[in-house]
């Protein structure tokens, strides 16, 4: 894979987003190795004791007003959870941004990491459970499974043990939020390896990486690039 044509396809820059400070703001790195002469993803099952546990992931996480943009958040979760130096990051750029329904608010960004070994991982057991390396080629071949879900709201949040509800009568709003009401049923997607379900946000910016090559193997055949 020639590295400098993906490099054309990303931004550095944060997207600008209304009311940004109300959500779970976060960041994770698509991170991408070479092991034998082919390409990798390098993906991890989270630690059962913590957030989303269980789950396949890129490494990332959490905003703290400590990182000087979403870009060293990806960076520095990324050095803490796979045990490697940001030395052997390097970043290709952004993928983009995903809102998500629930809340959260997730940059995400591309790199290779730059080993000779495995083994230079050294993973943080409190925070990931193993290692999954996943052959870039396995998405390009392979289509997603594709479902379909739908999200309910509640007139009512709990905070501090208290279940407090929404005034939507006092409010002066129609009748329909004075109960649960439903959002436009959304697309999820899947895709299983050795095992393991890797889906939601991870396989959507697995999706928008692999259409991205797509894009650039196109160009290629018409002489673009």
């Amino acid at each position: 894979m020639n590295y400098s044509e993906i490099l054309k396809k990303l931004e550095y820059k944060d997207s600008t987003i209304i009311s940004r400070d109300k959500y779970f703001n976060s960041a994770v790195m698509a991170v991408i190795c070479k092991i034998d002469g082919e390409e990798y993803f390098v993906l991890q099952k989270r630690a059962k004791n913590i957030r989303q546990g269980g789950e396949i992931s890129f490494p990332g996480g959490q905003y703290e007003e400590s990182d000087i943009s979403f870009l060293e958040t990806a960076i520095r979760e990324t050095e803490e959870e796979l045990g490697i130096s940001r030395e052997k990051i390097k970043v290709l750029g952004k993928i983009g941004t995903l809102i998500i329904a629930t809340g959260v608010i997730v940059e995400s960004y591309a790199g290779i990491i730059e080993i000779d070994s495995i083994e230079e991982f050294k993973i943080n057991k409190d925070e990931v459970e193993r290692l999954l390396f996943v052959p870039l080629k396995f998405f390009m071949e392979n289509k997603p499974r594709i479902e379909r879900i739908t999200i309910k709201f509640h007139p009512y949040y709990e905070e501090n043990g208290v279940v407090k509800e929404f005034p939507a009568k006092e409010l002066g709003l129609p009748e329909r939020y004075f109960k649960p009401w439903e959002g436009k049923p959304r697309q999820v997607y899947f895709y299983s390896y050795d095992g393991e379900a890797i889906w939601g946000i991870t396989a959507e910016i697995i999706i928008e990486v692999t259409n991205m090559l797509r894009e650039i193997e196109v160009e290629k055949s018409m002489g673009i690039l």
